[in-house]
């Protein structure tokens, strides 16, 4: 089985109307379309919660979206299962949100859960509140921390989090270079020190932000090796959904302390020390 097969997308926004991802159930089906051809079997649907504007504030509509898609999909006969998450912004009450809303704020139904920081930084004390999450029995999962400002700047932050039992879900279009040359640096640097446990689309619609996987699981597999590649965009998700352990989850490699003297680390020009003037 290649990378390009069966392979299961757990952070896309194809829901129509939530967020900002899907604006209509004809861009939807377009999306799973892409999604399907592309070799993806299954999708987690997660809109934005705890997230300013582009807020789902009720669940109830939530399952209702997602049952009248994944009907749709059904009567035009696309070959994709559609299951239920969110995307959870962090914040330092989110413990408090977590026990009121625990069942709605999982990746289908599981003990997983995704969280995301604001593009420009991250909250102190975070390290704290992932070690609650995990007490209160939940696997967090960093969605896309390689856009993240603080952890391209200092990746040795998002090692403290993956040490503490954190995963980590880079997106798809960051390994390309959609986001640019810093994100991708940062990307390729997180799958180099074996931080990184699964590969996503974040996909919001069908240009700009497609939710396809395989050209950039190829990708990944130039560096970490194909098995390892598959694992992030197959047999990783699949243990999400079943709700079991990850078959596949290496030592993460500090940023600054390679495991061993013949891993020529290649930081990102950006994080290179200046030459004295």
């Amino acid at each position: 089985m290649t990378a390009a097969t069966g392979m299961i997308d757990l952070h896309c926004h194809i829901l129509p109307g939530l967020d900002d991802g899907s604006p209509d159930m004809a861009v939807s089906l377009a999306m799973a379309r892409l999604a399907a051809k592309d070799g993806i079997t299954d999708t987690v649907a997660t809109p934005h919660l705890f997230r300013g504007a582009s807020n789902l504030t009720d669940f109830g509509m939530l399952g209702r979206k997602l049952k009248e898609f994944q009907a749709e999909l059904e009567r035009q006969a696309i070959p994709l299962a559609v299951h239920c998450g969110v995307e959870v912004r962090f914040s330092h009450n989110l413990i408090e949100e977590i026990r009121k809303h625990r069942k709605n704020i999982v990746l289908a139904g599981s003990s997983y859960m995704f969280i995301e920081f604001p593009f420009d930084y991250v909250y102190t004390g975070a390290r704290e509140v992932f070690f609650e999450i995990m007490n209160e029995g939940l696997i967090p999962i960093l969605a896309h921390p390689e856009r993240i400002t603080t952890f391209i700047s200092h990746p040795e932050r998002l090692f403290e989090l993956v040490e503490t039992g954190a995963l980590v879900q880079l997106n798809a279009g960051s390994i390309l270079g959609h986001y640019g040359s810093q994100v991708r640096e940062t990307a390729l640097l997180c799958l180099r020190l074996s931080m990184v446990h699964f590969i996503a689309s974040d996909g919001h619609n069908t240009e700009s932000r497609p939710p396809v996987l395989s050209e950039a699981a190829r990708a990944a597999g130039s560096i970490v090796g194909p098995e390892a590649a598959a694992a992030m965009v197959r047999d990783n998700p699949r243990a999400v959904l079943e709700d079991k352990g990850l078959p596949y989850q290496p030592d993460p490699i500090h940023p600054q302390k390679p495991a061993e003297k013949h891993l020529r680390l290649k930081l990102p020009s950006f994080l290179r020390p200046k030459k004295a003037d």
